[in-house]
């Protein structure tokens, strides 16, 4: 009975193996990018990422609102907020809010993000102006280039 079981599960899958082929496996391993070949290597979505690394086209409709002082942005497929504070800097911050991991409910206004999930509201530099959250944003490196903005999680 022993030698059967080890048997079955062996030919099992060796048969599964064959049915399906290695391409399976291989295909099932491989990460799809979504470039546009015409368009630089920019994904369809106005962004890469390469490791940990956002390469993002600022002149995407996606993203153009940070091309204006004030302008911002819940990049939720980053886990970001990105918000132009002026004189061509943009900062980047972790969309997580630290006091209940709330990701999707931010507002900007006054040159300060609100977590509108419990009302913690942060600066545009990410310090902690009134809780229920009892720390700053966690922030990433944000670099801009023309019109491409690199960052960095």
């Amino acid at each position: 009975m022993k030698d059967r079981r080890k048997f079955l599960k062996n030919a099992g899958s060796t048969a599964l193996f064959t049915s399906l082929g290695t391409s399976f496996f291989i295909a099932c391993d491989e990460k799809e990018e979504n470039i546009d070949p015409d368009n630089n290597n920019v994904s369809e979505n106005g962004f890469t990422l390469n490791g940990n690394v956002y390469s993002i086209e600022l002149n995407h409709p996606n993203f153009s609102v940070l091309k204006s002082s004030g302008g911002w942005y819940l990049f939720s497929e980053g886990g970001m907020l990105l918000v132009n504070v002026g004189q061509d800097v943009i900062r980047a911050f972790s969309n997580k809010c630290p006091h209940a991991d709330c990701r999707t409910s931010w507002k900007y206004s006054n040159n300060n993000f609100t977590c509108t999930c419990h009302t913690s509201i942060f600066t545009n530099d990410g310090a902690l102006v009134s809780g229920p959250a009892n720390s700053d944003l966690t922030s990433y490196l944000a670099q801009k280039e023309d019109d491409i903005l690199t960052v960095t999680t």
